[in-house]
């Protein structure tokens, strides 16, 4: 007979969603490993890194949305720290709105070299480009969905918020973890 302290022994100390979250950040991390590995082997064989031919890519602009998605970062975990006492903040909020931000202008950006007519096939260093930087933002899309789909289950006063909280935070500070990392490779080049 099973009695009730081998069942609660039994139990995992993280939750479902966090888990599964946590096992999704590491495929990622390995996946995002592997291209980061593939840029600097590519950039280490050429002789100019970019090229010359490259438009030179908006340093400025994009540091200070890396801002932006940093203090979105700052802005979860504050929101995460409210949920854990109990009384979630609207913290949640400015995070998805400084999200939007950053996607936004990170969009305007990308269309702009489209303007300027670097495609893939240009060079090695817009394919590259195109494919961290796109990652990326796909990733910065579903943190937004994840984010939105956080905010409304707050609303409607799910059950286990702060797992799913804990879930959706982690997801976003890979995501805003992340770009340092890119900025630094890509643009600081």
């Amino acid at each position: 007979m099973v009695n009730s302290k081998q069942i609660e022994s039994n139990r995992s100390p993280v939750a479902g969603p966090v888990l599964a979250v946590i096992m999704a950040i590491i495929v990622e991390a390995m996946f995002f490993g592997g291209l980061i590995s593939a840029y600097v082997l590519a950039a280490a064989g050429q002789v100019e890194w970019p090229p010359a031919s490259q438009p030179r890519l908006p340093v400025s602009i994009t540091f200070t949305n890396m801002l932006v998605l940093l203090f979105s970062g700052w802005t979860m975990w504050q929101y995460l720290k409210s949920v854990k006492k109990g009384k979630p903040s609207n913290y949640l909020q400015i995070t998805i709105i400084l999200g939007f931000i950053f996607y936004l202008v990170q969009g305007y950006e990308w269309f702009r070299i489209l303007l300027f007519g670097v495609q893939t096939s240009h060079s090695l260093f817009a394919s590259f480009f195109y494919t961290l930087i796109g990652l990326h933002g796909f990733h910065v899309l579903i943190g937004l969905l994840l984010l939105i789909f956080l905010w409304r289950y707050q609303k409607k006063g799910g059950k286990n918020l702060y797992n799913y909280s804990l879930a959706v935070g982690l997801f976003w500070f890979f995501v805003v973890a992340l770009w340092p990392i890119l900025y630094n490779l890509i643009y600081l080049n």
